[in-house]
């Protein structure tokens, strides 16, 4: 089946050609299980189900006007800069509900794949990022978005403590939010409870260390 390349994301990721410092949130994503899957499933099937997430998890991320970053391994990561949108609130929003329609859209690939819903399973990890680097990464093989700072790896920390296909997300991209689009993703910022990432029962050794304190809760 023939892609062709979205000229709105192209576009986007043209206004990053120079690295520069710009408010965004970030989303992390991953396929949880995978190794089991890969054991489980032949190479070629394992590999075809590789191509339709990645698929269907950029399309979601160009849908909402986002920046596809790197893919490592079963993981995705995705860029909503604030420059992009109408304003940071609109830029918080396009995070929260891509992750939504990513997790609506492996019940499509799970069956395509002749998996069951609950054998696909993404968790996901959204933050906010007041002062990370953009930037693309451009050479004669590759043509890609990457950013850096601190809050590029609290982003990756949350998303590891987002076990059982769980959707984390930090007080800092939630309070982002204005009434409007809390309201359109039916987000009731005055009763969300937060707690610290080093307090959750599922924390991973490297979120104790590196984002004990970053207050998250479950969307």
């Amino acid at each position: 089946m023939a892609f062709a390349l979205d000229p709105g994301h192209l576009q986007r990721m043209a206004s990053v050609a120079r690295p520069n410092r710009t408010p965004a949130a970030v989303l992390f994503a991953d396929l949880e299980g995978s190794s089991v899957l890969s054991r489980t499933l032949s190479t070629a099937n394992y590999f075809a189900l590789g191509r339709r997430i990645v698929r269907a998890t950029d399309q979601c991320v160009v849908d909402a006007g986002g920046l596809v970053g790197r893919h490592v391994g079963d993981g995705i990561v995705a860029f909503f800069p604030s420059a992009e949108f109408a304003s940071e609130s609109d830029a918080a929003k396009a995070c929260i509900a891509t992750a939504r329609t990513v997790r609506d859209a492996m019940t499509d690939v799970a069956t395509r794949s002749g998996l069951a819903p609950d054998e696909l399973v993404m968790r996901f990890g959204l933050h906010w990022g007041s002062t990370i680097h953009i930037g693309n990464i451009t050479t004669a093989a590759r043509f890609e978005v990457t950013a850096l700072g601190d809050e590029v790896n609290e982003a990756a920390r949350i998303e590891s403590c987002a076990t059982g296909g769980r959707t984390l997300v930090s007080k800092a991209l939630v309070e982002r939010l204005d009434d409007r689009a809390a309201a359109e993703l039916d987000v009731d910022r005055d009763r969300v409870t937060y707690t610290q990432l080093a307090d959750l029962g599922t924390a991973t050794e490297k979120a104790r260390r590196d984002a004990p304190a970053i207050a998250v809760c479950e969307l």
